[in-house]
């Protein structure tokens, strides 16, 4: 059991620190990942914490509120790249379009 903790701990920091020191984040941001960061952390090494967050809000089992709030995280996450790559696809064809305006008048 040990090994499996200090094994998720590994890859939670490793991640973490990836994360933190390759884009350019807010000072919110920032904050919102270490709290993250330190909820996990704690979770992992008391477990019993995640069981009694949960019956706060009526669920069963710590596991149970760490799956629905990563099911949460990533539904996010899935919107927020969406509308960046719709954004992205705006300002990419604004830009062919300037470019073909710009060579039409050349010819």
């Amino acid at each position: 059991m040990i090994f499996i903790k200090f094994f998720l701990i590994s890859i939670l920091t490793l991640a973490f620190l990836i994360f933190s020191f390759s884009s350019k984040l807010k000072i919110f941001q920032k904050l919102s990942v270490l709290g993250g960061y330190a909820l996990v952390f704690l979770f992992i090494l008391k477990p019993e914490y995640s069981d009694a967050v949960a019956h706060i809000f009526s669920i069963q089992s710590g596991t149970d509120l760490i799956v629905y709030i990563v099911l949460a995280i990533t539904a996010l996450v899935n919107i927020i790249l969406y509308v960046n790559q719709k954004n992205n696809n705006r300002m990419i064809t604004k830009i062919i379009r300037e470019t073909a305006k710009q060579n039409a008048k050349r010819i």
